[in-house]
């Protein structure tokens, strides 16, 4: 997703599907993960980047080990995180606490 894209139409479309997601579907691990659970995972990822405000991205870095997702504010990165069950969560977590930090809670 680019600085200019509303993530809303991005990730929230009928129109695009799951084609957004693609960029951040991680195929090494296409043996435990398939696309359809990875889909599954990253889908409430972006609900949640959406909901906190246009001002947060995430980026997918490959790696040696798979993709490693970096979640930014106002490109400051907050953390990282790599695709697991509890992925959607750890975001939410990680946005929450940095809201915290910043006062905006």
């Amino acid at each position: 997703m680019n600085k200019d894209d509303d993530p809303i139409e991005e990730f929230g479309s009928a129109e695009k599907g799951n084609e957004p997601l693609k960029p951040y579907m991680d195929p090494t691990l296409f043996d435990t993960l398939d696309t359809q659970a990875q889909i599954d995972l990253l889908t409430p990822v972006f609900d949640a980047i959406t909901l906190a405000g246009a001002d947060y991205d995430l980026k997918a870095q490959d790696s040696a080990t798979g993709k490693r997702y970096t979640l930014l504010k106002d490109e400051k990165v907050i953390d990282v995180f790599v695709l697991d069950t509890n992925l959607a969560d750890n975001i939410q977590n990680a946005i929450a606490a940095h809201k915290e930090r910043e006062g905006e809670l």
